[in-house]
């Protein structure tokens, strides 16, 4: 028996996405897929805790976000890569468990090229695309702000990384690694105790 979807085949091409052919496909299908250089990667559903952080992580920094510059918080909303695309790599998008955005039209795509801060919630065992493929893939996008939230053994919060962008180099440097509380000066300044991701 195939443990493929029903969209997709044995045949390599089916595995491959356009942007034209992922916006048709139906909303129960896209929602458990990412595409990275047109290549179809398969995510596993957050566990109860992972999603609970991500929600009350993205309720604080929306309580924090100021009224100007306007900014928006979101959860599980593609970001579609800007440099990739352009330089031919095919279409590629993740979905960060946070994004922190400039305000955009009622309808329009999230771009990494708009995304000032993203985050993603990692549980114990499954940390290497959130703190490899992605702190690479952020980087090279542009994106100024990459916060990776560490669950320990006990699914509660053990301490979160704070990457800033290299211009120059287009790398992350970790600058800071919080525990206890979460302490920002951007995109906006906002003070988030793990007490309030946790409970």
């Amino acid at each position: 028996m195939s443990m493929l979807p029903s969209w997709a085949s044995s045949d390599a091409d089916s595995m491959r996405l356009t942007e034209k052919q992922y916006d048709a496909l139906p909303d129960e299908v896209r929602k458990r897929i990412e595409v990275i250089g047109g290549n179809v990667v398969f995510l596993h559903s957050g566990t109860r805790e992972h999603n609970r952080v991500a929600r009350r992580l993205a309720h604080a920094l929306e309580a924090a976000r100021p009224d100007s510059p306007c900014v928006e918080v979101n959860t599980d909303v593609d970001v579609q890569f800007v440099k990739w695309n352009r330089e031919d790599r095919g279409f590629s998008f993740r979905r960060p468990d946070v994004s922190v955005n400039r305000c955009l039209d009622r309808g329009a795509k999230l771009m990494s090229s708009d995304v000032l801060l993203a985050a993603e919630v990692v549980s114990p065992g499954s940390a290497y695309i959130d703190t490899v493929d992605k702190v690479a893939e952020y980087a090279y996008e542009g994106i100024p702000v990459y916060l990776v939230v560490h669950l320990d053994g006990d699914l509660y919060v053990k301490l979160i990384q704070e990457y800033r962008l290299d211009w120059v180099s287009r790398t992350y440097r970790l600058v800071e690694t919080h525990q206890g509380q979460l302490v920002l000066d951007d995109p906006f300044p906002a003070k988030v105790p793990f007490s309030e991701l946790d409970d």
